[in-house]
């Protein structure tokens, strides 16, 4: 809202905003998230020691298992599909940049993107972001080490998640 303020707001939609010819949209926290273990394999649904270590191929991503997460999703994935270029102005943070770098992917936006990085919401900083625009691709190591934490948390909270409590079962302790 406080970029579209400087760029000059012509009108608003239900999760979007218009200024002139370019429309501002927005992420909420994770509009996607890791697949849970079921996802790459039915059986994984009930735990069993044998299963383990689950380590996915090729991972996946899904839409949150929320409404209006659900329904901003679609609405970018419309927008992108409209772009002639996005603009990332996601967080300035690993995890921001991996968020909106996720949702570009997942709908394979191949146009131009360029990145909004200030750490500042006051229009003086807003308006030199904007004037300073970078390729969105020099931050994918941002983004390649918010996805290669939230991976290795996965690997280690479903798959020690899984053990410790087989282990505890297994040693007669309560479910």
């Amino acid at each position: 809202r406080v970029i579209a303020a400087e760029l000059g707001v012509s009108r608003k939609g239900d999760g979007w905003i218009q200024c002139g010819e370019d429309f501002v949209t927005w992420a909420f926290g994770h509009l996607l998230e890791m697949a849970m273990p079921e996802v790459y394999n039915a059986a994984f649904a009930k735990w069993r020691v044998e299963d383990l270590p689950i380590v996915p191929k090729d991972w996946k991503v899904l839409p949150k298992n929320d409404e209006g997460a659900k329904k901003q999703l679609v609405l970018i994935g419309r927008m992108l599909a409209k772009a002639d270029e996005v603009v990332n102005a996601g967080d300035p943070d690993r995890e921001g940049q991996l968020l909106v770098d996720e949702i570009i992917g997942s709908y394979a936006y191949r146009g131009p993107v360029k990145r909004f990085w200030v750490s500042s919401q006051d229009s003086v900083a807003i308006r030199r972001g904007l004037a300073a625009l970078k390729e969105n691709s020099d931050f994918k190591g941002f983004a390649d080490a918010a996805l290669a934490r939230g991976r290795a948390d996965w690997l280690i909270g479903m798959n020690l998640s899984r053990a410790f409590m087989l282990q505890g079962i297994a040693a007669g302790l309560p479910k």
